[in-house]
């Protein structure tokens, strides 16, 4: 019996080992959402933008924007940099 006991023991130990753990792990996450958020918030505020301008650069609709004849072009010219920028 003593043999059981034991191993019930280290069960149970082992099992808040794991508890501890994953608390730890959610702690963690959050601390790098929390890091992640903050460099977006920084790198937000370095372009110097207006809430409408961002809004327009997030939405992918530059106040240039290309016409529908000059963007399939543009479109295969950003394929083909890409393509070679991982070569």
């Amino acid at each position: 019996m003593m043999k059981l006991e034991r191993i019930i023991a280290e069960i149970d130990k082992t099992k808040d080992a794991i508890s501890k753990q994953q608390a730890r792990l959610r702690e963690l996450e959050a601390q790098k959402t929390e890091v992640e958020n903050l460099q977006i918030v920084q790198m937000v505020r370095a372009l110097r933008m207006t809430p409408a301008e961002l809004s327009t650069f997030l939405q992918g609709k530059p106040d240039n924007a290309p016409t529908a004849a000059t963007a399939p072009a543009n479109s295969t010219l950003f394929s083909r940099q890409e393509d070679t920028e991982n070569e």
